[in-house]
């Protein structure tokens, strides 16, 4: 008997590639999302930025229509800069676990979509991969995030991302001009390793 997963539960397996879109005119050319173990504090140019380590999650998103962007960020105990030389989505992962993920797949509907058994099957494979950093890259559109690293996600500063703990719409939200907007879902390696065990229970793996 085939057995599908809810949608959640996909996003949690895999990350898969949809069509891609073109952000809209005169929007942000460079676009960061941070995500991070502690507090962020940013100065007026949202260039500068202190953070206070500690348990709690905090994502902050920062919007640049400049050609160049250099953040640089000051835990207390060190500081590191990180160069933003093309337009684009970038995440940056001050937290201090590897964050994996990457693009969600919909159906031609426009709604996360299900799978069976067989696919299950190759995709728990896939997500094995992907928390060890071996089954991720650019053009897969999956990602394997060490801590204190930037990667340019999306050479559109359009995309939608969404962190740890939060979820994925059901269905994709469409940008002006009619055009699906790209979301990619992000964990950390820990969420990824306990959904993953959590499936391997459930479905008797």
């Amino acid at each position: 008997m085939i057995k599908t997963l809810s949608s959640l539960a996909l996003a949690c397996l895999a990350v898969i590639v949809i069509a891609s879109c073109s952000s809209d005119d005169g929007g942000p050319a460079k676009k960061v999302v941070i995500l991070s173990n502690g507090e962020l504090t940013l100065d007026e140019s949202k260039q500068k930025i202190r953070q206070e380590p500690s348990n709690r999650h905090t994502e902050e998103t920062l919007e640049f229509t400049t050609e160049k962007v250099t953040l640089e960020v000051d835990n207390g105990s060190s500081k590191k800069n990180y160069d933003l030389t093309e337009d684009g989505m970038y995440i940056l992962n001050l937290k201090v676990d590897t964050i994996v993920g990457g693009l969600v797949k919909y159906s031609d509907s426009g709604r996360a979509s299900s799978i069976s058994a067989e696919e299950l099957e190759r995709m728990i494979d896939s997500t094995r991969q992907m928390i060890e950093g071996k089954n991720t890259s650019d053009d897969k559109k999956t990602y394997f995030i060490l801590p204190g690293n930037i990667k340019k996600i999306s050479a559109d500063a359009g995309v939608r991302v969404i962190g740890p703990y939060k979820g994925i719409p059901y269905k994709v939200d469409v940008d002006e001009s009619g055009k699906p907007i790209e979301i990619y879902k992000f964990f950390t390696n820990k969420q990824k390793r306990e959904v993953l065990d959590d499936m391997l229970k459930r479905f008797g793996r």
